[in-house]
C-alpha cells in the first residue's frame, strides 16, 4: 500500500513539474521589421525567465507554406525565485513573399505576446518601387492642360510621403510636374499633373521618364522609364455621366439622359433621386470625340439644385451644367480631345445662321445651308420627351409632323437647339 501511495505521489510530482512555466514570452519581434525575400529574417521571442536558474534548453524554427511553426523548451536548474529578463532569438533564414503566421510548439513555455504580433509580412526584395505600378499615363480626358497618372501602390509599409510625379521626354524635357497634394500613395490613386507652358508634347507614342518626388519635390524616391501613350486604348474609354443635387431642399424625380456625337445618339438612360440618395451616375465607354449631353427632367420640380456632369475613372471631372425645367440645354464636351481620329470627329456644328427649318404640307423640312451633313437629328415636345431621332448624311432632312398636337416643338441638330411652332 505505501509502495502504491509513493508511486502516485512521483506520478503527481512529474505531472506538476512538467506543467510548470519557465519562460513568459510577451513579446514578439521580427528581424528586421519590414523583411524582403533578399533578408534572412529572425524572430526575436522576448519575455522572463522565471527564476536565476532557468534556461532555454533549445529554439528553431519549422516553415510549412505560411506557417512559422517554432519549438521551443525551457528548463530549471534551481535559483532564486526571480523574473530574469531574457530575448531568445530564432533564426528562420529567407522567405518568400507573403503574410506569415507564427505558431508555437513549447514546452514549459507560455506565449502571452499580442495577436497581431503572431503575424508578419515578407515583401519582394529591391527597391519599394518595384511594388508601384503605373497603370497608365494619359491626358486629362476634358483638357489639354493636364496629363493624369492612374498608380497602384502594393506595397503596405511604405506611403512615399507628400509625393508628386514629373514627366520628361526622351530629350529629359520636362512635360508635366504634379503639385503636392496627397499626404502619401496608399492603393490606388490618381495624379493631376500640369503641362508646363513651354512643353512639346509629343503627338505620338513616345519613351519617356517618369519621376516620383517625396517630402513636397525635395528626395527622388523612384524612376522609370517606360513607353507611353497618352491616349486611352482602343476602341473606348469610362466615361462617368452623374447628376447630383447642390441646393438646400430635397431633389426627387426621374431624369432622362442622352449623350450624343455626329452618328447621333451614343448613350442614353435613367437618374433617379430619391429622399435617400441625392445622386446618381452611370458609367460608359464611348471613343474620344466631341459630344453633347442632354438632361431631361421627367417630373416637375421638388425643389434643390439638379446639376449633371461627366468625369473619368478616380472622379476627374469635367463640365457640369444645371437642369432646366424648360428647354433643354444641350452641355457640349470633348473627350480626349488630342485623341480624336477621322472616325470620331464631330462635324462643325450648326448655328442658327446655317440651319433652315420650315414648316410645310404636315412636315418638317431641316436643311443646312452650308451643305454639310446634318448628322444626328432630333425632335421634342415641349415637355422634352423625343419624338423622333434620325442621322442624316445629307444636309436635308423631312421630318413627318401631320400626327403630332399643334404647339412648340424642339428640333436639335448636333448641339444646336431651334424652337419651331406647329400651326
Amino acid at each position: 500500500m505505501r509502495r502504491s501511495l509513493h508511486l502516485a505521489a512521483a506520478i503527481l510530482a512529474s505531472t506538476f513539474l512538467s506543467a510548470q512555466t519557465f519562460f513568459y514570452i510577451d513579446g514578439i519581434a521580427v528581424q528586421p521589421a519590414s523583411p524582403t525575400t533578399a533578408d534572412n529574417v529572425s524572430i526575436d521571442l522576448i519575455g522572463n525567465l522565471s527564476s536565476s536558474g532557468a534556461y532555454i534548453v533549445s529554439a528553431s524554427a519549422q516553415v510549412v507554406g505560411s506557417i512559422v511553426t517554432i519549438s521551443i523548451t525551457a528548463a530549471d536548474n534551481g535559483g532564486l525565485a526571480v523574473l530574469v529578463p531574457h530575448t531568445e532569438t530564432v533564426a528562420v533564414g529567407q522567405l518568400p513573399a507573403g503574410v506569415y503566421t507564427i505558431l508555437f510548439n513549447s514546452q514549459n513555455v507560455a506565449d502571452f505576446a499580442p495577436s497581431p504580433q503572431h503575424q508578419f509580412t515578407v515583401v519582394g526584395s529591391g527597391s519599394p518601387c518595384d511594388l508601384v505600378d503605373i497603370v497608365s499615363v494619359q491626358w486629362q480626358a476634358f483638357t489639354d492642360t493636364a496629363i493624369v497618372i492612374h498608380v497602384q501602390n502594393n506595397n503596405p509599409d511604405v506611403l512615399f510621403d507628400y509625393p508628386n510625379f514629373i514627366l520628361f521626354d526622351a530629350n529629359g524635357d520636362t512635360l508635366a510636374k504634379e503639385t503636392v497634394n496627397f499626404f502619401g500613395i496608399a492603393g490606388e490613386s490618381w495624379h493631376m499633373l500640369r503641362v508646363q507652358d513651354d512643353a512639346m508634347i509629343p503627338n505620338a507614342p513616345f519613351n519617356g521618364t517618369l519621376e516620383l518626388w517625396t517630402f513636397f519635390t525635395d528626395v527622388l524616391s523612384c524612376t522609370w522609364s517606360l513607353p507611353i501613350d497618352l491616349c486611352p486604348p482602343a476602341p473606348c474609354a469610362t466615361l462617368i455621366p452623374m447628376i447630383q443635387n447642390f441646393g438646400g431642399a430635397l431633389t426627387i424625380g426621374t431624369y432622362s439622359w442622352s449623350i450624343s456625337d455626329d452618328g447621333g445618339e451614343a448613350a442614353s438612360g435613367i437618374f433617379e433621386m430619391t429622399a435617400q440618395l441625392q445622386f446618381d451616375s452611370d458609367t460608359i465607354c464611348i471613343p474620344p470625340g466631341n459630344y453633347g449631353m442632354v438632361v431631361i427632367p421627367n417630373d416637375p420640380p421638388t425643389g434643390g439644385n439638379p446639376v449633371f456632369n461627366v468625369s473619368t475613372e478616380g472622379w476627374i471631372s469635367g463640365p457640369s451644367q444645371p437642369v432646366t425645367w424648360a428647354l433643354p440645354v444641350v452641355m457640349p464636351f470633348t473627350f480626349y480631345e488630342h485623341c480624336i481620329d477621322g472616325t470620331n470627329a464631330v462635324v462643325e456644328i450648326p448655328t442658327a445662321a446655317t440651319l433652315n427649318v420650315l414648316v410645310q404640307d404636315g412636315a418638317l423640312l431641316i436643311r443646312r445651308s452650308d451643305a454639310r451633313a446634318l448628322g444626328a437629328v432630333k425632335l421634342y415636345d415641349a415637355l422634352g420627351k423625343v419624338l423622333f431621332t434620325s442621322t442624316a448624311t445629307s444636309n436635308t432632312l423631312t421630318i413627318p409632323v401631320g400626327g403630332i398636337t399643334t404647339g412648340i416643338v424642339l428640333v436639335q441638330v448636333g448641339d444646336h437647339m431651334q424652337r419651331v411652332v406647329l400651326p
